[in-house]
Protein backbone atom coordinates (compact mmCIF):
# COMPACT_ATOMS: atom_id res chain seq x y z
CA UNK A 1 0.00 0.00 0.00
CA UNK A 2 2.59 1.82 0.70
CA UNK A 3 4.57 1.63 -2.30
CA UNK A 4 1.84 2.53 -4.08
CA UNK A 5 0.51 5.90 -1.98
CA UNK A 6 4.21 7.31 -2.64
CA UNK A 7 4.28 7.62 -6.12
CA UNK A 8 0.39 9.01 -6.22
CA UNK A 9 1.45 12.00 -3.91
CA UNK A 10 4.46 12.28 -6.17
CA UNK A 11 2.40 13.05 -8.62
CA UNK A 12 -0.60 14.87 -7.55
CA UNK A 13 2.55 17.49 -5.95
CA UNK A 14 4.06 17.62 -9.76
CA UNK A 15 0.63 18.10 -11.39
CA UNK A 16 0.32 21.30 -9.08
CA UNK A 17 3.11 23.04 -9.38
CA UNK A 18 2.38 22.46 -13.33
CA UNK A 19 -0.97 23.89 -12.83
CA UNK A 20 0.89 27.24 -10.52
CA UNK A 21 2.99 27.31 -12.78
CA UNK A 22 0.29 27.96 -16.23
CA UNK A 23 -1.96 30.10 -13.92
CA UNK A 24 1.11 32.63 -13.49
CA UNK A 25 0.95 32.63 -17.75
CA UNK A 26 -2.59 33.45 -17.95
CA UNK A 27 -2.82 36.01 -15.64
CA UNK A 28 -3.72 39.54 -17.20
CA UNK A 29 -1.54 42.09 -17.80
CA UNK A 30 -3.69 45.80 -17.42
CA UNK A 31 -2.36 48.21 -20.30
CA UNK A 32 -3.18 51.68 -18.66
CA UNK A 33 -4.94 54.10 -21.36
CA UNK A 34 -2.70 57.30 -22.25
CA UNK A 35 -3.84 60.57 -19.99
CA UNK A 36 -4.07 63.84 -21.13
CA UNK A 37 -4.51 63.29 -25.13
CA UNK A 38 -6.93 65.08 -27.40
CA UNK A 39 -7.84 64.21 -30.68
CA UNK A 40 -7.43 66.90 -33.45
CA UNK A 41 -11.05 68.39 -33.86
CA UNK A 42 -12.76 67.01 -37.31
CA UNK A 43 -16.37 68.51 -36.59
CA UNK A 44 -18.69 70.81 -34.44
CA UNK A 45 -19.91 74.08 -33.35
CA UNK A 46 -17.53 76.82 -32.57
CA UNK A 47 -17.85 80.54 -32.03
CA UNK A 48 -15.06 83.14 -33.30
CA UNK A 49 -14.05 86.86 -32.78
CA UNK A 50 -12.19 89.19 -35.22
CA UNK A 51 -10.20 92.68 -35.56
CA UNK A 52 -8.52 94.07 -37.83
CA UNK A 53 -7.30 96.64 -40.67
CA UNK A 54 -8.50 97.71 -43.99
CA UNK A 55 -7.20 99.59 -46.73
CA UNK A 56 -10.21 100.78 -48.93
CA UNK A 57 -10.10 102.54 -52.19
CA UNK A 58 -13.24 103.78 -54.60
CA UNK A 59 -13.35 102.89 -58.09
CA UNK A 60 -14.96 106.36 -58.83
CA UNK A 61 -17.21 109.37 -57.34
CA UNK A 62 -19.55 111.03 -59.07
CA UNK A 63 -22.48 114.07 -58.34
CA UNK A 64 -26.52 112.88 -59.08
CA UNK A 65 -27.54 116.09 -60.27
CA UNK A 66 -30.48 117.06 -62.31
CA UNK A 67 -29.53 116.48 -66.17
CA UNK A 68 -31.70 120.26 -66.43
CA UNK A 69 -28.82 121.85 -64.19
CA UNK A 70 -26.68 122.37 -67.05
CA UNK A 71 -23.00 120.12 -66.12
CA UNK A 72 -21.25 120.23 -69.26
CA UNK A 73 -18.24 118.92 -68.19
CA UNK A 74 -16.05 117.95 -64.75
CA UNK A 75 -13.38 116.32 -63.51
CA UNK A 76 -13.16 114.54 -60.13
CA UNK A 77 -10.33 112.98 -58.03
CA UNK A 78 -10.89 111.29 -54.57
CA UNK A 79 -8.97 109.00 -51.93
CA UNK A 80 -10.06 106.94 -48.85
CA UNK A 81 -8.50 106.21 -45.77
CA UNK A 82 -8.14 102.73 -44.08
CA UNK A 83 -10.65 101.31 -41.24
CA UNK A 84 -10.74 99.34 -38.10
CA UNK A 85 -13.08 96.57 -37.80
CA UNK A 86 -14.55 94.11 -35.10
CA UNK A 87 -16.78 91.18 -35.22
CA UNK A 88 -17.74 88.16 -33.88
CA UNK A 89 -19.74 84.81 -35.03
CA UNK A 90 -20.91 81.48 -35.20
CA UNK A 91 -19.87 78.22 -37.51
CA UNK A 92 -20.08 74.96 -37.94
CA UNK A 93 -16.99 72.59 -38.78
CA UNK A 94 -18.10 69.35 -40.62
CA UNK A 95 -15.32 67.33 -40.95
CA UNK A 96 -11.07 68.04 -40.68
CA UNK A 97 -11.31 70.37 -43.95
CA UNK A 98 -14.65 71.98 -44.65
CA UNK A 99 -16.24 74.62 -42.16
CA UNK A 100 -18.53 77.05 -42.92
CA UNK A 101 -19.68 80.38 -40.33
CA UNK A 102 -22.21 83.32 -39.95
CA UNK A 103 -20.24 86.37 -39.08
CA UNK A 104 -21.55 90.30 -38.33
CA UNK A 105 -18.82 93.05 -38.20
CA UNK A 106 -19.02 97.04 -37.29
CA UNK A 107 -16.03 98.87 -39.98
CA UNK A 108 -15.27 101.93 -38.17
CA UNK A 109 -12.41 105.04 -38.84
CA UNK A 110 -12.26 105.28 -43.01
CA UNK A 111 -12.68 108.72 -44.30
CA UNK A 112 -13.43 109.91 -47.88
CA UNK A 113 -11.73 113.34 -49.63
CA UNK A 114 -13.20 114.13 -52.78
CA UNK A 115 -12.41 117.33 -55.04
CA UNK A 116 -14.11 118.11 -58.37
CA UNK A 117 -13.82 120.92 -61.01
CA UNK A 118 -17.45 121.44 -62.38
CA UNK A 119 -18.41 123.44 -65.33
CA UNK A 120 -21.98 124.37 -65.31
CA UNK A 121 -24.17 126.32 -68.04
CA UNK A 122 -27.42 127.18 -69.68
CA UNK A 123 -30.60 126.80 -69.14
CA UNK A 124 -30.03 126.22 -65.42
CA UNK A 125 -28.00 128.39 -64.31
CA UNK A 126 -28.08 130.87 -67.31
CA UNK A 127 -24.63 131.62 -66.99
CA UNK A 128 -21.60 129.44 -66.87
CA UNK A 129 -20.61 129.05 -64.12
CA UNK A 130 -17.13 127.14 -62.84
CA UNK A 131 -17.19 125.23 -59.29
CA UNK A 132 -13.96 123.78 -57.41
CA UNK A 133 -15.68 121.74 -54.73
CA UNK A 134 -13.81 119.82 -51.43
CA UNK A 135 -15.47 117.13 -49.73
CA UNK A 136 -14.65 115.63 -46.54
CA UNK A 137 -16.38 112.88 -45.00
CA UNK A 138 -16.34 110.05 -42.60
CA UNK A 139 -17.02 106.04 -44.11
CA UNK A 140 -18.34 102.99 -41.86
CA UNK A 141 -20.14 100.20 -42.55
CA UNK A 142 -22.24 97.22 -40.29
CA UNK A 143 -21.55 93.89 -42.56
CA UNK A 144 -22.65 90.72 -42.04
CA UNK A 145 -21.10 87.50 -44.25
CA UNK A 146 -22.32 83.78 -44.47
CA UNK A 147 -18.41 82.45 -45.38
CA UNK A 148 -17.15 78.81 -46.69
CA UNK A 149 -13.43 77.52 -45.92
CA UNK A 150 -11.68 74.98 -47.32
CA UNK A 151 -8.64 73.80 -44.55
CA UNK A 152 -5.54 72.09 -47.00
CA UNK A 153 -3.91 69.94 -44.38
CA UNK A 154 -2.03 70.22 -40.80
CA UNK A 155 1.44 70.34 -40.21
CA UNK A 156 2.78 71.01 -36.91
CA UNK A 157 -0.02 72.62 -36.07
CA UNK A 158 -0.75 74.83 -38.77
CA UNK A 159 -3.23 74.40 -40.87
CA UNK A 160 -3.19 76.64 -44.14
CA UNK A 161 -7.28 77.63 -45.00
CA UNK A 162 -9.07 79.23 -48.27
CA UNK A 163 -12.68 80.60 -48.44
CA UNK A 164 -15.25 82.73 -49.68
CA UNK A 165 -17.81 85.17 -48.52
CA UNK A 166 -21.38 86.99 -49.34
CA UNK A 167 -23.55 89.21 -47.31
CA UNK A 168 -24.88 92.61 -47.05
CA UNK A 169 -23.37 95.90 -46.19
CA UNK A 170 -24.87 98.64 -44.54
CA UNK A 171 -22.52 101.05 -45.24
CA UNK A 172 -22.86 104.75 -43.58
CA UNK A 173 -21.61 108.29 -44.79
CA UNK A 174 -21.43 111.17 -42.32
CA UNK A 175 -22.29 114.83 -42.72
CA UNK A 176 -19.76 116.15 -45.50
CA UNK A 177 -18.00 119.31 -45.08
CA UNK A 178 -17.73 120.89 -48.31
CA UNK A 179 -15.51 123.88 -49.28
CA UNK A 180 -14.28 125.09 -52.73
CA UNK A 181 -14.05 128.42 -54.93
CA UNK A 182 -16.79 129.78 -57.39
CA UNK A 183 -16.32 131.55 -60.59
CA UNK A 184 -19.47 133.11 -62.17
CA UNK A 185 -18.71 134.54 -65.84
CA UNK A 186 -15.20 134.72 -65.53
CA UNK A 187 -15.43 137.41 -62.24
CA UNK A 188 -13.09 136.68 -59.47
CA UNK A 189 -13.62 133.16 -57.38
CA UNK A 190 -16.02 133.31 -54.38
CA UNK A 191 -15.03 131.07 -51.24
CA UNK A 192 -17.90 128.67 -51.17
CA UNK A 193 -18.74 126.74 -47.93
CA UNK A 194 -21.59 124.30 -46.64
CA UNK A 195 -22.62 121.07 -45.93
CA UNK A 196 -24.37 117.66 -47.47
CA UNK A 197 -26.18 115.75 -45.18
CA UNK A 198 -25.42 112.25 -43.92
CA UNK A 199 -26.78 109.17 -45.45
CA UNK A 200 -27.35 105.13 -45.86
CA UNK A 201 -26.95 102.80 -47.88
CA UNK A 202 -27.53 98.56 -48.82
CA UNK A 203 -25.39 96.50 -50.93
CA UNK A 204 -24.56 93.40 -51.32
CA UNK A 205 -20.67 92.69 -50.10
CA UNK A 206 -18.70 89.76 -51.35
CA UNK A 207 -14.81 88.38 -49.64
CA UNK A 208 -12.21 86.05 -50.98
CA UNK A 209 -9.85 84.85 -47.86
CA UNK A 210 -6.34 83.31 -47.59
CA UNK A 211 -4.52 82.40 -44.32
CA UNK A 212 -3.45 79.87 -41.75
CA UNK A 213 -4.64 78.17 -38.34
CA UNK A 214 -2.17 77.60 -35.52
CA UNK A 215 -3.81 75.15 -33.00
CA UNK A 216 -3.45 76.42 -29.43
CA UNK A 217 -4.66 73.19 -28.27
CA UNK A 218 -7.91 71.04 -29.42
CA UNK A 219 -10.25 73.58 -29.02
CA UNK A 220 -8.37 76.83 -29.30
CA UNK A 221 -6.92 78.10 -32.84
CA UNK A 222 -5.79 81.42 -33.38
CA UNK A 223 -6.25 82.96 -36.92
CA UNK A 224 -3.94 84.67 -39.21
CA UNK A 225 -5.76 85.65 -42.79
CA UNK A 226 -6.00 88.08 -45.58
CA UNK A 227 -9.67 89.18 -47.26
CA UNK A 228 -10.14 91.07 -50.19
CA UNK A 229 -13.83 92.36 -49.37
CA UNK A 230 -16.11 94.56 -52.24
CA UNK A 231 -18.51 96.75 -49.91
CA UNK A 232 -20.52 98.43 -52.66
CA UNK A 233 -21.58 101.85 -53.06
CA UNK A 234 -21.69 104.95 -50.50
CA UNK A 235 -24.51 107.79 -50.92
CA UNK A 236 -24.41 111.23 -49.31
CA UNK A 237 -28.00 112.96 -48.57
CA UNK A 238 -29.18 115.90 -50.68
CA UNK A 239 -27.61 119.46 -50.50
CA UNK A 240 -30.82 121.25 -50.15
CA UNK A 241 -33.60 118.59 -50.88
CA UNK A 242 -36.55 120.87 -50.39
CA UNK A 243 -35.33 124.32 -51.65
CA UNK A 244 -32.94 123.79 -54.51
CA UNK A 245 -35.37 122.14 -57.01
CA UNK A 246 -33.18 121.35 -60.28
CA UNK A 247 -29.79 121.61 -57.93
CA UNK A 248 -28.03 118.37 -57.42
CA UNK A 249 -29.28 115.85 -55.11
CA UNK A 250 -26.49 113.64 -53.41
CA UNK A 251 -23.53 111.86 -54.64
CA UNK A 252 -21.85 108.49 -54.48
CA UNK A 253 -18.84 106.99 -54.28
CA UNK A 254 -18.90 103.60 -55.75
CA UNK A 255 -17.69 100.43 -55.68
CA UNK A 256 -15.52 100.14 -52.04
CA UNK A 257 -13.16 97.60 -51.86
CA UNK A 258 -10.83 96.88 -49.04
CA UNK A 259 -7.84 94.63 -48.92
CA UNK A 260 -7.69 93.47 -45.08
CA UNK A 261 -5.62 91.98 -42.60
CA UNK A 262 -7.44 89.78 -40.00
CA UNK A 263 -6.50 88.58 -36.44
CA UNK A 264 -8.97 85.98 -35.05
CA UNK A 265 -9.38 83.77 -32.24
CA UNK A 266 -11.72 80.56 -32.23
CA UNK A 267 -13.20 78.09 -29.57
CA UNK A 268 -15.05 74.75 -30.59
CA UNK A 269 -17.15 72.99 -28.56
CA UNK A 270 -16.88 69.12 -27.74
CA UNK A 271 -13.84 68.32 -29.24
CA UNK A 272 -13.80 64.57 -29.06
CA UNK A 273 -11.15 62.99 -26.54
CA UNK A 274 -8.99 60.26 -27.82
CA UNK A 275 -10.96 56.97 -26.92
CA UNK A 276 -9.80 54.82 -23.73
CA UNK A 277 -7.22 52.21 -24.56
CA UNK A 278 -8.87 48.45 -23.90
CA UNK A 279 -7.49 46.32 -21.11
CA UNK A 280 -4.99 44.00 -22.81
CA UNK A 281 -4.73 40.50 -21.47
CA UNK A 282 -1.33 38.83 -22.30
CA UNK A 283 -1.63 34.68 -22.83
Amino acid sequence: MRRLLRPALAGVALMTLVTGARAADYSPVLVAPPVGVAAPDNGGWYLRGDIGVGAASARRWVYNPNPSWGITGGTYEHSTSSAFFFGAGIGYAFNSWLRADITAEYRVGGRFRGRDDLIAGPPNPPNVVGYQNNLRANMSSFVTMVNGYIDLGTWSSITPFVGAGIGVAYNMLGTTTDTGLQLFNNAAPSATAGTIAGASRTNLAWALMAGVTWDLSAQMKVELGYRYMNLGSFQSGAPCPTTCGTAIRNYEIRQVTSHDIRLGLRYAFGAPPVAAAPIVARY
